[in-house]
């Protein structure tokens, strides 16, 4: 290509920018908001408590369509917050779905699911004449199939345990503290196998007695489960 040509090149390309003017439509703050709580939304995988992050999410990517939609074009990033919108809703969905069908298949067949804090420790003991007596609610448990969930007690073995206390919360539980005597229950395996110490929530389920016990470590629970079986918890309720 020669020098002449070039120039008139150059030339015709000045003419076809002359006149023109790059116009910049800023991306509204929302936008990338919402973008960062599609990250966040995976937590609602943990527990159901957790739904309202990717619900939030995708509203504050409708606020942003919104918003764009009514600047005349002034504002762009409406495929963004679109997009946002969208997979946060479908992750909601998605997690939801996956705890209704925890929460369902979590009992095992012919077991019912009881609270270990509402219908047994706060129901507490009666008192009737200076004698301590099992609440009529939880009387109603007693030799009933039922699934219950808790915390492992800490123990000398890690694994292959048959017998162990199982607590209502984890506050006395993980650091080494005193369970009261309604936020116990005595848990022996009748698998013939022993399980596996588990700091977590676990499940659970068997045949509920209620009886004085003593074990080796000095706790004295006064109710008895003949577990059947026993397992991570797949839900917190």
């Amino acid at each position: 290509m020669s020098v002449v040509e070039s120039k008139h090149l150059n030339s015709l390309a000045d003419q076809n920018f002359e006149g023109q003017e790059f116009v910049y439509r800023p991306i509204p703050i929302l936008v990338p908001i919402s973008m960062g709580f599609v990250f966040l939304s995976f937590t609602a995988a943990m527990m159901p408590e957790l739904l309202f992050i990717p619900v939030l999410g995708a509203s504050i990517g409708f606020l942003a369509l919104r918003q764009i939609r009514q600047s005349n074009g002034n504002l762009s990033g409406s495929w963004m917050a679109l997009a946002s919108s969208g997979s946060q809703i479908l992750l909601a969905v998605a997690f939801a779905l996956m705890h209704v069908y925890s929460f369902a298949t979590e009992v095992p067949p012919g077991f019912s699911r009881v609270s270990f804090t509402a219908d047994i420790s706060n129901k507490g003991f009666t008192n009737q004449g200076g004698m301590m007596g099992i609440h009529p609610d939880v009387e109603k448990l007693v030799n009933q199939k039922i699934m219950v969930k808790g915390y492992m007690y800490p123990t000398e073995s890690m694994d292959g345990i048959t017998s162990f206390v199982l607590c209502r919360d984890s506050g006395a539980c993980c650091f080494g503290g005193q369970p009261k005597i309604t936020d116990m229950i005595q848990v022996r395996m009748t698998t013939g196998r022993g399980v596996r110490f588990r700091t977590g929530l676990v499940a659970c389920a068997g045949v509920f007695r209620a009886e004085p016990t003593v074990d080796t470590t000095g706790l004295k629970p006064v109710y008895v489960m003949e577990c059947d079986h026993f397992g991570t918890a797949k839900t917190a309720y």
